[in-house]
């Protein structure tokens, strides 16, 4: 019984996106011509023999690698057809990932507005973690039956215009595995519900049903 309840709990976070926005987001959204997403701020899992340069410089690969990858998806959508608004060039917010004011969140979303000559900027932060090893989950799945979980990513975004002092979006997903996973599944996973969710993508509801009321008024 305890095993099917956790199976259960592992299939509802696996399924979990969070979405919230302000009321007119449509109105709001429609007058957005180009925005920028931002290099994500990235925590990894800290292995023991890791030096502060050596977490460093991975994070930085992960940091520059998760904000071509997020890029690439917005940018699929838009040439499907499913995202109205122009993505600029990751190029020019890439150097934010080198900026010490950026990652510590010195810099206002507005400021980044203004400075980058866009509507809007998306911002998202990227957990990758490893609860436990894959050693010790195999160790109590044959001598427990007990499964446990060996990584876990955890996704949060948020969308804010050049006109607001507050998120008109925000998003929380996460991607749990087990025994066997792997991480860059669940990146890719995570990045396409973000993509998906945005209040540019007027082919998915609830975005759908206000477009259309937005068009009757």
């Amino acid at each position: 019984m305890k095993v099917m309840v956790l199976c259960s709990v592992i299939l509802l976070l696996n399924s979990c996106v969070s979405v919230n926005y302000v009321n007119g987001i449509i109105p709001i959204t429609q007058k957005h011509h180009a925005i920028a997403v931002l290099p994500p701020r990235v925590t990894l899992e800290r292995k023991i023999w890791m030096s502060d340069d050596h977490y460093k410089e991975i994070t930085l690969k992960k940091q520059t690698h998760l904000h071509a990858h997020l890029n690439r998806s917005f940018n699929r959508r838009v040439n499907e057809g499913r995202c109205f608004v122009e993505v600029l060039d990751p190029s020019a917010t890439a150097y934010l990932a080198f900026s010490d004011d950026f990652n510590q969140g010195r810099v206002s979303s507005k400021e980044l507005c203004k400075l980058l000559n866009v509507d809007a900027v998306f911002e998202f932060n990227m957990q990758i973690l490893e609860p436990v090893s894959e050693f010790t989950a195999l160790f109590f799945q044959e001598t427990t039956g007990t499964t446990l979980i060996t990584n876990q990513v955890i996704l949060t975004a948020s969308l804010t215009d050049s006109l607001s002092n507050a998120p008109l979006f925000t998003l929380n997903t996460s991607k749990i595995g087990t025994l066997g996973s792997i991480k860059q599944v669940m990146v890719n996973k995570v990045i396409r519900r973000a993509t998906r969710n945005t209040p540019y993508n007027l082919k998915k509801n609830p975005y759908r049903k206000l477009y259309n009321k937005y068009l009757k008024q």
